[in-house]
């Protein structure tokens, strides 16, 4: 207890010698005790509200903790590259005064883009020195991109390099759970950030996954990656040519890369659709034969390991080539749809 004090601990009037207090009667030791003990229990509530704080602290930081480890790891291609929903917009919103001269300028390199890049890729895929270049520094990557992707979803392991892809002779587990748990990712975050459009991207991705790998026998699955080569060729192009339609702040369009994709996604097209689009009249411009180091070429394996006749082979590539180009079209008029007010400015 600390020592008495020099006044009334009740009501501070000057302390006098004798057991009370003059002033108020009050015993000078029970009020010291009563004082005492008050002083004990601010103290005391003192000390549990800071343990209580330094406890929700601890809490919320724990919670924080938890939450940054719950989300998804997964980013889907593109997806990290993704504007935020602030900053994101459906195609191209224009207004009079901000950005009018820029939405200008966008609405007529959408008149323009894809079919200059078409039209040049055709002209260079018909020089016959610069269809090799194009060949060797352009198309070919994907072009083996192709037959890699095709086997993935065939469920064969397959490493594509410069001049040849090497696909596993069975069928992979591992291959199979990789490529549906990338899909399944894409599909819950789809669901998660409320874009139906990559949900449905998702599913449509499973849905051909399990079509192709378990729905087609193991010579129709090796048949199919080799036709994926060319077919791939044009797919992956008009892919590429797309992503010069993403939105407002996407990476791709911060940094200039969608001019990139467009070049190449042009000539990769191009440089499959040309080719088999004349042999419907043409049955030389099939390249059969065999590739020194590789083996037969694409159409030959098809041909004479998998019995399939030239009519087919020639009919699915230019399926395959027109429905692509028809998907571009439809984008290509939603561009210009959307940019209809500065085009008519």
């Amino acid at each position: 207890m600390s020592p008495p004090s020099a006044s009334c601990p009740r009501c501070g009037a000057p302390r006098v010698d004798g057991p009370e207090c003059p002033a108020c009667g009050v015993i000078y030791l029970r009020a010291e005790v009563r004082a005492a003990t008050r002083q004990a229990e601010a103290r005391e509530h003192e000390a549990r509200e800071a343990a209580r704080r330094e406890a929700e602290d601890q809490r919320q930081a724990l919670h924080e903790a938890l939450e940054a480890h719950a989300a998804p790891t997964f980013v889907p291609p593109l997806v990290a590259a993704y504007p935020t929903p602030d900053s994101a917009t459906e195609g191209i919103t224009f207004h009079d005064d901000e950005v009018g001269s820029e939405d200008a300028l966008e609405a007529r390199l959408r008149l323009a883009v894809l079919p200059v890049a078409l039209v040049i890729a055709f002209l260079a895929v018909r020089s016959p020195g610069l269809h090799g270049m194009l060949r060797i520094f352009l198309t070919m990557p994907v072009h083996e991109l192709g037959h890699a992707v095709t086997a993935w979803f065939c469920g064969f392991s397959a490493t594509p390099t410069f001049w040849v892809t090497h696909v596993s002779r069975d069928r992979s587990t591992f291959m199979t759970l990789l490529l549906a748990g990338l899909s399944g990712a894409l599909v819950w975050q789809g669901w998660k950030r409320r874009r139906w459009t990559w949900l449905g991207v998702g599913a449509g991705l499973l849905v051909a996954q399990a079509v192709c790998t378990f729905g087609l026998t193991h010579a129709q699955a090796k048949a199919l990656t080799f036709f994926g080569g060319d077919a791939g060729l044009m797919v992956l192009g008009a892919l590429l040519m797309a992503t010069f339609y993403v939105p407002w702040g996407h990476y791709l369009r911060r940094h200039q890369l969608r001019w990139g994709f467009v070049a190449i996604g042009a000539a990769a097209f191009m440089d499959g659709f040309e080719q088999w689009w004349a042999a419907r009249t043409d049955v030389d411009r099939i390249p059969f034969g065999r590739i020194e180091g590789v083996g037969l070429s694409d159409p030959s394996t098809l041909v004479d390991v998998y019995g399939w006749n030239i009519s087919r082979v020639i009919h699915w590539n230019v399926t395959v080539g027109v429905v692509c180009l028809l998907a571009l079209g439809a984008l290509y008029l939603r561009g210009l749809w959307t940019a209809r007010a500065a085009l008519r400015g």
